[in-house]
């Protein structure tokens, strides 16, 4: 999808989205949360329901501002947001323990990504409509 498609998408989806969305997020958050360790980059966090259920530090990286404003009151203490596209991650290699793609990736673009970010994290959570894929890197 285009890049300016998107952000409009979501821009519009914003004020809606944990009403839609939110119960069935976190779900997918708690499935995880005890293999996700600290350190956590959220890519295509949306409203930033990461906060919430993991309760650890995490980056909450969206290419859409309207999704970062409303993630930025969960926020609090336990994290940073950023406004940025995963597909140009603007992080240094190892910065993360676990980076997450959760409903933000369609599963045939995973290995693609994943060769993006593989140097940038040691654990990986790609979902999208309850397809999983989870890569651990081995040192």
């Amino acid at each position: 999808m285009a890049r300016e498609y998107l952000i409009e998408l979501y821009r519009r989806l914003a004020p809606i989205y944990e009403e839609v969305y939110g119960v069935e997020q976190r779900l997918k958050y708690w499935l995880i949360l005890s293999q996700v360790g600290e350190k956590v980059v959220d890519a295509g966090c949306g409203v930033g329901l990461a906060f919430e259920v993991l309760k650890s530090y995490v980056v909450c990286l969206d290419i859409s501002l309207d999704m970062l404003e409303r993630a930025r009151a969960k926020s609090g203490e336990w994290g940073d947001l950023i406004l940025a596209d995963y597909w140009l991650p603007p992080f240094r290699e190892n910065a993360f323990i676990s980076a997450l793609f959760i409903s933000s990736v369609e599963p045939e673009l995973f290995e693609k990504l994943h060769a993006v970010w593989r140097q940038i994290a040691y654990k990986f959570f790609y979902e999208f409509r309850g397809k999983w894929r989870i890569f651990e890197q081995r040192n």
